[in-house]
């Protein structure tokens, strides 16, 4: 049996879809039900969505789901939630003695999200994937997401990466093919058009244009044209700010301070209150959004004509009875209430960066084919757990200035994973090459490729620091892919004063807007490690080379030379083939405790 999976690894919640086949030649999709440990931890439970957030427990037994994520209120010394933020990072987690690297907790959620794909398959083994990231994601973080698909069981040869707003847009595009001409959302019979895909998930703002349109056999070309800079604001950013308010009616309620509480029960009380609060915070948005759609669901009527009406809806939930009896505390408030509290992740004029105007600007301004305006859009499309919140559609749409209504997925939880089992399913028939011909839309010629086309793009500026001079751009913003380049004469072979010949160096690797930039993001260092003693002060030859799939490989040699070509370890973390096979046989237990 053909296997089409497509993994949406997210940062507060996971899925898995299969692509196959209908009888009538359409591609359909099926988002499984996940297999996982109950919060109570006493029996397994099926759900679409793999919260992903790893629970250790005192035997060392780790534990991802649901049971995981009500552990967090009672052991959170023992949980680790968010991970995505720290792939491509140096974060190590300590739980009971042990080290934990991001790339082992993703490829835990991985190894529960590919068991319920074996299952499905008939307990047939599964090791080819097509996993979602963030577009904006860079190359370290790519390669420690790929890295724990490999921990995770998955062939190295058969994991493949696509951008999430790409995967959201592509099974959007497969399920506008399946009904009449004159229903579509987007008719892109008059021409290419400017789609720009918002992704506002748990932990990640993601924001991508795309131009796509019909070439001359029917099929779809998407290329990406610009992509924001990476945003660390989602789902998990509005409920803090919910829960900061929490935190302060809480101490009103009770008279109780978290100074007060630390002294009194300890440092893992006042985890224990803030996960409490976190888990009312989070109620409380799913509460107001599942009314609220409900209801114009049954009225017939789009909330963006009938806001008003519900900023009186009543949210109500009492602190957890298993803390102190003191904490006892009541949480009354309105969806008005709630939208002023997280109102600064809404607006640009609260001077933070952590809101969502700050993405669709970047966007719009960084785009391939010269600054774009909000005129430039033709359509918005919604996707990501956050966008189910209704304030969040109103203001998109203000921020378009009420021209475009923004179109939401019909299920933004699942339509990540959906379009990447359907690009799975058409990888052989969907190019990722080049095309140059892509220009602003109003200028380029149709293109003539026998098969749909994805472009995909460099996402940010690379530079590797050369200290006495100016920095080296390694990958260049909105390069299209695949492309490779030599950069001769710009590195020497770096020691110290007592160090003649040296076995290797480090290449001091950042991210920026430009060269010079004040708004610098500090990467992992890479390595050139020689085979012999080098004299310091050789010149360096280095060889850049990156794929469609956005995987960044970096080669060098001396200049004086070329027979010795050396791998460049690029910042990545390197699992031994015996730490893999290690990892894979001690975790063999997850899959039958999930």
């Amino acid at each position: 049996m053909s296997k089409h999976i497509g993994v949406d690894l997210g940062t507060t919640n996971s899925t898995i879809s299969v692509a196959y086949l209908t009888v009538k030649g359409d591609i359909e999709t099926n988002t499984l039900e996940i297999t996982q440990t109950n919060e109570q931890g006493t029996q397994l439970v099926s759900d679409y969505t793999l919260p992903s957030i790893l629970y250790m427990d005192p035997q060392g037994t780790p534990y991802v789901g649901k049971y995981a994520k009500r552990m967090n209120g009672f052991f959170p010394n023992s949980v680790i939630k968010s991970v995505k933020r720290s792939m491509g990072n140096d974060d190590i987690w300590t739980i009971d003695g042990r080290e934990i690297r991001p790339e082992e907790v993703s490829a835990w959620i991985l190894s529960t999200l590919r068991s319920t794909a074996s299952e499905y398959y008939m307990n047939e083994d599964v090791d080819s994937v097509v996993i979602t990231i963030p577009a904006n994601f860079d190359f370290q973080q790519q390669q420690a997401t790929k890295n724990a698909a490999v921990l995770s069981g998955f062939h190295p040869e058969k994991i493949h990466m696509i951008p999430e707003p790409t995967a959201a847009l592509i099974d959007f595009l497969n399920e506008e093919e399946k009904v009449d001409v004159d229903a579509r959302r987007i008719d892109f019979s008059t021409g290419r058009k400017n789609l720009m895909v918002f992704d506002l998930g748990g932990g990640t703002c993601d924001v991508s244009i795309l131009q796509v349109e019909n070439n001359d056999q029917g099929k779809l070309n998407i290329q990406e044209i610009s992509i924001s800079q990476y945003t660390e604001l989602g789902g998990v950013d509005f409920d803090k700010a919910a829960m900061n308010t929490l935190l302060r009616m809480f101490a009103k309620q009770t008279g109780l301070k978290t100074k007060d509480i630390a002294e009194k029960y300890g440092r893992d009380v006042v985890s224990q209150l803030i996960a409490n609060l976190y888990d009312i915070a989070e109620n409380a948005k799913m509460k107001f959004s599942t009314t609220i759609d409900s209801r114009l669901r049954t009225e017939g009527k789009e909330y963006i004509e009938e806001k008003h009406k519900f900023d009186s809806i009543i949210f109500n939930e009492a602190i957890d009875s298993n803390l102190p009896d003191e904490f006892a505390a009541n949480f009354r408030f309105t969806k008005k209430e709630y939208d002023e509290m997280i109102h600064s992740l809404l607006y640009a004029e609260s001077g933070s960066v952590k809101n969502i105007e700050v993405p669709i600007l970047s966007a719009l301004e960084s785009s391939i084919v010269g600054k774009l305006k909000l005129e430039d859009i033709d359509a918005v499309f919604l996707v990501g757990g956050m966008t189910f919140y209704p304030t969040v559609q109103e203001r998109i749409y203000d921020i378009f200035n009420r021209r475009i209504k923004p179109i939401r997925s019909v299920n933004p939880m699942k339509s990540v994973s959906r379009g990447a089992a359907i690009y799975h399913y058409r990888i052989h028939d969907i190019s990722l090459k080049n095309s140059e011909e892509y220009v602003a839309k109003d200028v380029a010629p149709s293109l003539t490729r026998d098969q749909g086309l994805i472009g995909n793009t460099i996402p940010s500026n690379i530079y590797v620091d050369v200290i006495g001079a100016d920095p080296v751009i390694l990958l260049e913003k909105g390069t299209m892919l695949p492309f490779e380049r030599l950069i001769e004469d710009s590195f020497i072979v770096k020691g110290t004063e007592d160090h003649k010949e040296v076995l290797g160096m480090k290449l001091e690797l950042f991210s920026a807007p430009f060269a010079k930039s004040i708004h610098v993001k500090k990467l992992k260092s890479a390595k050139i490690n020689f085979k012999q003693p080098i004299k310091t002060g050789s010149k360096l030859v280095l060889k850049v080379t990156c794929n469609e799939e956005r995987e960044v490989s970096v080669k060098a040699w001396l200049k004086e030379d070329e027979t010795e070509m050396l791998d460049v370890n690029i910042g990545s973390h390197e699992f031994t083939k015996e730490e893999i096979e290690e990892w894979k046989e001690n975790n063999k237990s997850l899959n039958k405790l999930r």
